[in-house]
């Protein structure tokens, strides 16, 4: 039956039918099909909790939301020594918080109208940070236990307090954040230089220490790009999810290279660059595959058809990405290349600014921001200052700032989704600042009591990232969105470096 239908898959319409199959037919996670007591994770502290539930901020509590009682949060683990120790118990029905009760019920589902979470998730948030700040660290919930309602009350730190409202600049709670985040990356960093081996996770720890701006964290920061560099070479072999690694890595080694000259990562980056040329969908493909020409998927253009779905939004824009800091490091890079790149990502963005998954239009509306994020970054760092990219870029960040509900709420990998939606955002900062003003709750409830953040469970996940690393995946990614506010790499913002080479050839 498989084989059958990707036998008939010539069409944008035959793929759109294709995924909606997929996606119906095969199992997913997220909140709407909960992954709670389904999977845990062998990695950090999170070990010893029997699932994957949500994080109550710096409680220390664990919970889950049921469709039964959807204004609820259901306690289903509490660490000792937390502030929640002995405050809360297996079985408690949270209710409501700081003499507010939830009222809002949580969105089950997967789509236009579902994306969001208000409701206890944002309701809680809201009042973890109003407890940090203006309530001196006491939070009260109220609380129903054994059938009973309650209130009981917590002592939460202060050391952070409450966001400034210009965060992530100008906000010493930002400061603090970073400073901790930036201190665990490096003690979790193996001696290969990696932090695991997911691609992502290597590139945006290494990406937020770079960024930090905290020099002592150099020595770690080039022992990261040694790895990535080790990991990377000009030879296209086939299987597996390359252009994963090929364009984070292009990014963080070409970002590493603009700051510290250094240079033995010019090699490296032509080896890249090469790589990509030869990974990218050609724009002479046959008639049944042209729809996906300029376009990058898991691994390399081959002549059987590629790897895993054909050319993808996210990758490509990674691939662009990679392409706009390469030039400015002086590597020569084919102006027709991104170009092409940038017609496969045209294809599929609507009206709305709103980048889909693939080369198609999937409707009017929008789902997860990762991929309209990244085009957004892609385009704004087009080295050429074409108009029309800029302009193309800044549609799409003001789509993230008019529709800041997905935040957390992306596609395969949160965490992914969420850095290139907040820097993406970042190019227009009043975009950016819708987004951030909608989602102050969502960094307080993953902020764990030892100072690291925690991978919520959303609506489509990736169950990977959260087996592998639920702490050092969440804490990378959001050390990486708070360096916004030092703007030292060209992806947070820093000046332009003007472009060193610029090779037109068409």
């Amino acid at each position: 039956m498989t084989k059958q239908i990707l036998g008939n898959c010539r069409t944008i319409g035959c793929l759109w039918l294709l995924m909606a199959w997929l996606l119906t037919g095969m199992p997913s996670w997220g909140l709407d099909r909960p992954p709670w007591d389904k999977l845990t994770t062998k990695i950090g502290p999170d070990a010893e909790v029997p699932g994957w539930y949500i994080n109550l901020g710096i409680t220390g509590a664990r919970a889950m939301i049921t469709k039964e009682e959807p204004t609820t949060l259901l306690v289903m683990f509490v660490f000792a020594d937390a502030p929640a120790s002995d405050k809360l118990k297996n079985g408690d029905k949270i209710i409501g918080a700081n003499g507010h009760r939830f009222v809002t019920p949580h969105k089950f589902g997967y789509g236009v109208g579902k994306f969001g979470y208000e409701g206890p998730m944002m309701d809680l948030g809201t009042a973890l940070e109003e407890s940090q700040g203006k309530r001196d660290g006491k939070l009260v919930l109220d609380i129903v236990r054994a059938g009973l309602p309650q209130k009981v009350e917590l002592r939460l730190t202060t050391r952070y307090g409450s966001f400034a409202a210009t965060y992530p600049s100008a906000c010493n709670k930002t400061a603090v954040i970073l400073k901790e985040a930036c201190a665990y990356l490096i003690k979790e960093q193996r001696a290969d230089g990696t932090w695991n081996g997911r691609p992502h996770i290597n590139a945006f720890a290494a990406l937020a220490l770079l960024g930090s701006g905290d020099k002592s964290a150099l020595p770690a920061v080039k022992k990261a790009m040694v790895a990535m560099a080790r990991a990377t070479n000009d030879t296209i072999q086939y299987g597996g999810l390359p252009c994963w690694n090929y364009g984070l890595y292009g990014i963080a080694l070409s970002e590493y290279y603009l700051i510290t000259r250094e240079a033995w990562v010019l090699p490296e980056l032509e080896e890249i660059n090469r790589w990509l040329v030869a990974a990218q969908h050609p724009q002479t493909a046959s008639p049944e595959r042209a729809h996906i020409a300029g376009g990058f998927g898991h691994g390399p253009h081959s002549p059987t058809g590629g790897n895993g779905y054909g050319s993808f939004n996210v990758v490509t824009a990674q691939a662009m990405m990679a392409w706009a800091l390469m030039q400015r490091c002086g590597i020569a890079v084919e102006r027709r290349r991104f170009d092409a790149a940038h017609d496969f990502i045209a294809k599929g963005t609507n009206q709305l600014g709103y980048v889909w998954y693939a080369d198609a239009v999937g409707g009017a509306g929008y789902a997860d921001m990762g991929r309209t994020g990244a085009s957004a970054l892609a385009h704004f760092l087009d080295p050429a200052g074409n108009d029309a990219y800029q302009a193309f870029g800044r549609h799409n960040a003001e789509c993230i700032g008019n529709h800041p509900d997905t935040f957390i709420d992306t596609h395969g990998c949160p965490l992914l989704g969420m850095v290139w939606t907040a820097l993406g955002a970042a190019t227009d900062p009043a975009s950016l600042r819708k987004l951030m003003d909608h989602n102050r709750w969502a960094f307080s409830l993953s902020q764990c009591p030892d100072g690291t953040f925690y991978y919520q469970p959303n609506r489509d996940n990736n169950p990977q990232d959260y087996a592998a690393a639920p702490r050092l995946a969440a804490t990378a990614a959001t050390a990486l969105i708070l360096t916004l506010q030092h703007k030292q790499l060209q992806i947070t913002g820093a000046k332009p470096i003007k472009c060193a080479a610029d090779d037109t050839r068409r």
